[in-house]
This record gives C-alpha cells, sequence and structure tokens, in this order.
C-alpha cells in the first residue's frame, strides 16, 4: 500500500512523495530505502504547537544512527496504519 507523505532524514529538507511498505524494506519516493533490519526503533512522536511541523510523525531510528520523519497528508490515521504496518513487516523479517 503506498501513503502520500512527507518525510525528512536527520533534520534535513523536507520531501513529498510516497512511502510504500514492501516484503524487506519501506520506500521512500524511490529516493531512500529502509531495510527493516537496518531499523533499531520505530515510535509516533506527537508534537504540541499550531505550525504544519507540529503534525504528528512515524520516527525511524537506524542502527547507523540516522533518523528519519515521517508525517501523513491523509491524515493521522494514514499515520496509524502506516506504523501498523511497518511493525508488522519489520516483526516478519526478523522471524
Amino acid at each position: 500500500m503506498s501513503y502520500a507523505v512527507v518525510w525528512r532524514e536527520n533534520d534535513g529538507p523536507a520531501r513529498a512523495g510516497l512511502a510504500e511498505v514492501e516484503d524487506r524494506c519501506l520506500a521512500l519516493s524511490k529516493d531512500r530505502r529502509v531495510q527493516y533490519c537496518d531499523l533499531a526503533d520505530v515510535y509516533l512522536e506527537r508534537r504540541s504547537g499550531g505550525s504544519a511541523s507540529s503534525r504528528p510523525a512515524l520516527v525511524l531510528i537506524c542502527h547507523d544512527g540516522s533518523r528519519l520523519q515521517i508525517e501523513s497528508l491523509e491524515g493521522l490515521g494514514a499515520l496509524h496504519e502506516l506504523a501498523g504496518e511497518l511493525v508488522e513487516a519489520r516483526s516478519t523479517v526478523a522471524v
């Protein structure tokens, strides 16, 4: 399944595109692939404030220390769905 997102890596520039949950990785706009086995942590981050940068985000922390922040353009429900799919796909690869 594909999700319309805005993502940032290590607080770099925002990129708009699609997040796609694949068999062994999460593909972000065909520019960046994150292998599930490379993920050290996955969590939802909620921030307060009224600006666009205060939207809830799915945060991926890789073993190499890189941090990806993913915000949904489709709403909070889609972000939770993406998080659930990612956690499920990650646990399937780990088995």
